[in-house]
């Protein structure tokens, strides 16, 4: 981990076997909310939200809570910069996370607008159509990278999002047969001199993403955790034109070479592929 970040949203990698481990999978403590308020809050944040939905592959019930989250995220001034559903059968050769049903990318203010979020009656009450309709939850809050040289070339920032209060664009949505998929990735660098190998990943893999009609939207700071299990140190999305043309790039000696970078940089990555849907 090359940022230090406060523990309180790290939970035990381990099944529930109670109502409160349960819970401590989808709901962030008060301990996170605690360490929230002390860190420093001038630049907009996404909160992560990776969901596996109760039962899975159904986010009905999760989305009436979203239905309402949306409606009060707005009204503290954020946005949802993106909304996904998880691909679970993709080939395991790939190593694409089957466990997570959603994607969701909320954009708020400041990290004190996410505390304002808590006040909201109607956003309380929607809670417990969350807890009903989710399993588990990975929460993880990002921001833009200010201290780091940039691993990408013309990416999105989260204070762009933010200004334009814009979804990230999408061309072929969900749930079209042919639509596109994006891959939203989380990384811990290896210590020492992974940020340099991944910089070298970063070169290699460019070219290879743009023979096959990717982009990479986003390369942001991975600043704490909320509900994880796991400390992580980046996230990135991109975005493919289509499965046919992620599965191809997996399967390219180009890729098989610029991977070889990825692997000495990283020293853990949870990568997520999901159908886009258009937020309008």
């Amino acid at each position: 981990m090359t940022n230090k970040q406060s523990a309180a949203g790290i939970i035990p990698d381990a099944a529930p076997t109670t109502c409160a481990e349960v819970l401590n999978k989808i709901n962030a403590s008060d301990a996170f909310f605690e360490a929230l308020g002390k860190q420093p809050d001038h630049t907009p944040i996404i909160n992560l939200n990776f969901i596996c939905c109760r039962p899975r592959g159904n986010a009905t019930q999760y989305e009436a809570y979203g239905a309402v989250a949306g409606k009060e995220i707005d009204v503290v001034g954020g946005s949802i910069a993106a909304y996904a559903v998880g691909i679970t059968d993709a080939d395991p050769g790939y190593h694409l996370s089957d466990k997570w049903d959603v994607v969701d990318l909320p954009v708020y203010p400041r990290r004190t607008s996410y505390l304002q979020l808590q006040q909201s009656s109607a956003y309380q009450i929607a809670i417990q159509d969350r807890v009903g309709g989710t399993y588990e939850r990975l929460l993880y809050v990002l921001s833009d990278d200010t201290e780091n040289k940039p691993f990408f070339d013309d990416t999105t920032s989260i204070a762009q999002l933010h200004e334009s209060k814009k979804a990230l664009p999408v061309t072929k949505a969900y749930p079209a047969k042919d639509c596109e998929v994006w891959v939203y990735e989380l990384v811990r660098f290896k210590q020492p001199g992974g940020r340099d190998a991944f910089h070298r990943y970063a070169k290699a893999f460019q070219p290879v993403l743009a023979n096959v009609g990717g982009k990479v939207w986003m390369s942001v700071r991975a600043e704490m955790p909320i509900v994880s299990e796991k400390f992580w140190d980046h996230f990135i999305v991109t975005q493919y034109p289509s499965l046919e043309a992620l599965e191809g790039m997996f399967q390219s000696d180009a890729w098989q070479e610029a991977n070889a970078h990825r692997l000495q940089a990283v020293d853990e990555m949870l990568a997520v592929a999901a159908q886009p849907v258009n937020l309008g």
